[in-house]
């Protein structure tokens, strides 16, 4: 009797119902994988890791609940080393792959070209490399070959918790929701917005909030 292939298995983590289904029929369409698992949010989603034990993760890096895509890339990286992270974005991949990238994340692919190159994306992980566009490995590969020791963009000089919450700024957050959201005391948020203000050489927090509210508006 011919030996059965043991199947990829793959735990998608997105906000939207749709969106999962949608990803779920794009996988099982395959004869080699299978979705084992799926989560609207990043709540206990090590436990449910540790159930389903995945192959790969596929990431929503704008989680709203629990943690960020980047956040959860981190965690695995560290405690499920086998597993490879691959973040799902309608991000600008200009300022969020790289991140997602040095969090632990194995590939970075936009929403928008998600029913094309998701499962290339999958495989092209699974043999141990990176898959980004690209346009993205190419903007990469100049930036190496330059040494390019200052950012282009102030965004880019953010760490990666002054950017979520510059996000939420953006989105129109409070500093009191902001807090509560990512389960960090106010006084934080508050130094973080600080640390943004003088990053970007702004005058104070409203300068840092107009600006926040314009750049979320146009990516």
């Amino acid at each position: 009797m011919p030996t059965l292939r043991k199947k990829t298995n793959i735990y998608i983590i997105d906000d939207h119902k749709i969106v999962l289904e949608g990803l779920e029929a794009l996988i099982n369409r395959e004869e080699d994988m299978a979705v084992c698992g799926m989560s609207q949010n990043g709540t206990d989603i090590l436990s449910k890791i540790e159930k389903t034990k995945p192959d790969v993760m596929i990431i929503d890096i704008g989680l709203q609940t629990g943690m960020n895509g980047i956040e959860l890339s981190k965690v695995i990286r560290i405690r499920y080393p086998a597993i490879k992270s691959l973040i799902l974005s309608q991000n600008d991949e200009e300022i969020y792959a790289e991140r997602a990238i040095r969090a632990g994340a194995m590939g970075y692919v936009m929403k928008s070209e998600a029913t094309k190159a998701l499962v290339e994306a999958v495989r092209y992980i699974l043999t141990g490399k990176i898959y980004l566009s690209e346009t993205m490995m190419s903007k990469i590969l100049v930036d190496v070959l330059h040494k390019r020791p200052d950012k282009e963009s102030p965004i880019e000089a953010l760490s990666d918790r002054e950017l979520e919450i510059f996000t939420l700024m953006g989105k129109g957050y409070k500093a009191s929701d902001i807090a509560k959201k990512l389960h960090i005391s106010p006084k934080t948020v508050d130094a973080h917005r600080n640390h943004i203000k003088d990053k970007f050489n702004l005058q104070n927090i409203s300068d840092v909030v107009r600006y926040a509210i314009d750049w979320y508006k146009a990516h």
